[in-house]
This record gives structure tokens, C-alpha cells and sequence, in this order.
């Protein structure tokens, strides 16, 4: 067993454990398409696109247990820029363990692939994900005028966080330090190892 936080690609094998996420209450909830997704609907989605997934989507296990998972998103490869964004598969034992997510998807961007600028979106309504960015002490843009019209016809706003290489630095130490220790090696060691296959 590896304790702690270990990353992997997504693999094929991962197909319904994504279909179960995102058709969770709690997933749904804080998503702009609220409705529950056909095992035929994903099944094609799936095998769509699944061969660019395999560098773009990242399944975060704890001791071994995948639990989550972080991607990145309309990366340009000249620009080194793209968008991340994070997921909690299940709902977490281990205090602090959901706000390590954007930590991890921006460190993989910075510290793997050499990333410029990350740019992180988040819905108004999910006040859980809203409250971890405020801690990290990423800085968000004024919210989107235009409000974002949900699949079931609401509405919600859209908050926009962009984080630029030279803060990195700053938000990694902010973001450590709230974690508990062994949580924080953790992250450390997660962020230093190879993303497994």
C-alpha cells in the first residue's frame, strides 16, 4: 500500500468510477449540467475521449483508494498556459484532504509542465470549493457579468481565478501551511513523485 496521497493517469478501468461521481447528488449539485448522466451517454463519452485524457486527467488515490481527481484543461503548448479544475469523488475521512485538489492540479501544471499562467473557474453556488480558494489565498477576478444559465434553465454566477508562474511560489507555501503535517508531507511527496500509469 502507498499511504498518503499518490496521482495517477486515469485508465480505462476508470470508466464507471467516473460515471459514479459524476452522477453523485453532491457532484451534480455544484455542476453546470445538474442532471444525471445515461451509462450509454458516458459509455460514448468515454471512448470518445478517453485517449486525450490519459496526460489531462489526473486520479488522485489515498492509500490507494481513488478518491478524487484534478485535470488540465485547453492547455496551449506554446503559451504554456490552460485551465484546471478538481473533483472530490468521495466524501473525505481525513480532514483538509478536498483542499489539497487545486494545490495538486496547480502544482502538476507548474511543477511538471512548466506552466505560465493557470486560469481556475468556479461556480458561485459551490460554497465549499469557494471557501478552499479562499483559504489557499488565490486571488479571484471580479464575477462574470453574464450569469451562467445551468442545464435545468437557474442561474448561478462564475468566479475566475488566475494564477500566474510567479505566484506559485506563494500559494504552494500559503496552501501548505494549512494542512495538518502529515497531510502536508503528503502533498509534498505527491507533487515530488512521478504521476503513475
Amino acid at each position: 500500500m502507498t499511504p498518503g496521497i499518490a496521482l495517477r493517469q486515469v485508465r480505462e478501468d476508470d470508466r464507471w468510477l467516473l460515471w459514479g461521481w459524476r452522477n453523485s447528488q453532491r457532484i451534480r449539485r455544484v455542476s453546470t449540467n445538474g442532471d444525471e448522466i445515461s451509462r450509454d451517454t458516458h459509455q460514448k463519452w468515454f471512448a470518445t475521449n478517453f485517449p486525450r485524457m490519459r496526460d489531462a486527467t489526473i486520479i488522485v488515490q489515498w492509500n490507494d483508494v481513488a478518491v478524487g481527481w484534478f485535470q488540465i484543461e485547453s492547455w496551449d503548448d506554446v503559451a504554456r498556459t490552460g485551465e484546471w479544475g478538481v473533483g472530490m469523488g468521495v466524501v473525505p475521512a481525513t480532514p483538509g484532504l478536498g483542499g489539497t485538489l487545486p494545490l495538486l492540479a496547480l502544482g502538476h501544471a507548474f511543477e511538471r509542465l512548466d506552466a505560465t499562467m493557470m486560469t481556475g473557474r468556479v461556480l458561485g453556488l459551490n460554497d465549499n470549493m469557494l471557501a478552499i480558494m479562499n483559504r489557499l489565498r488565490i486571488a479571484s477576478e471580479p464575477p462574470v457579468a453574464e450569469p451562467r444559465v445551468r442545464a435545468d434553465g437557474s442561474t448561478t454566477t462564475t468566479v475566475r481565478y488566475r494564477v500566474p508562474a510567479e505566484d506559485w511560489a506563494p500559494v504552494r507555501e500559503n496552501g501548505l501551511a494549512l494542512f495538518p503535517t502529515a497531510l502536508r508531507a503528503s502533498v509534498v511527496a505527491a507533487l515530488a513523485s512521478e504521476v503513475a500509469s
